[in-house]
């Protein structure tokens, strides 16, 4: 007796379950995305592999996908998921693997920040929605965000601060403040 296939319907929910549960992992990848020294590099690095997969998932399908003047949705749906995807899976491949260590920063300013989307309400208490922490590193300026508590509220510009960093699988950090 043949099994009952799944309906285009089904695989079509779906579908449509894996992209609300992919658009929920990118928005909550955001907050990794900022504490991540050399982002613009894995987001890069990631969109160019993301286009390597494209192109190769791409060429084992040409046999269906031909004509490709017929099938230029699905085609287009592949290379655009698969490029705009792939940071965020280069961002949970990174931290798969490593060690969190103190590594030594140089201390510039710890500011508490406003982030209102649609602007304040007339009367509404004021309320930070997170602090921005500013560090030196062999001369270079970084900017981490966290939104739990005030770390270096004594701290003076110039002195040197230990933060949790973790050196992920391909090799990039992940400054780990709550």
């Amino acid at each position: 007796m043949q099994q009952p296939r799944l309906s285009i319907q089904a695989l079509a929910f779906a579908g449509v379950l894996l992209f609300f549960a992919l658009i929920w992992l990118y928005t909550r990848e955001f907050k990794i995305f900022t504490n991540t020294i050399g982002v613009r590099n894995l987001a890069l690095g990631a969109m160019l592999a993301g286009a390597i997969v494209a192109a190769a998932v791409l060429y084992a399908l040409r046999n269906r996908l031909t004509p490709w003047e017929n099938h230029l949705p699905e085609t287009l749906t592949i290379a655009v998921f698969c490029v705009l995807f792939a940071p965020l899976f280069g961002s949970l491949l990174n931290r798969a693997g490593g060690v969190t260590e103190y590594q030594p920063f140089v201390f510039v300013s710890e500011m508490p920040y406003l982030a209102a989307g649609y602007g304040l309400i007339k009367g509404e208490k004021i309320k930070p929605s997170g602090i921005r922490l500013t560090v030196k590193e062999h001369d270079r300026t970084y900017r981490f965000q966290y939104q739990k508590q005030v770390y270096f509220p004594l701290t003076k510009p110039g002195e040197t601060v230990l933060l949790p960093v973790r050196k992920g699988l391909l090799g990039l950090r992940v400054v780990e403040l709550k």
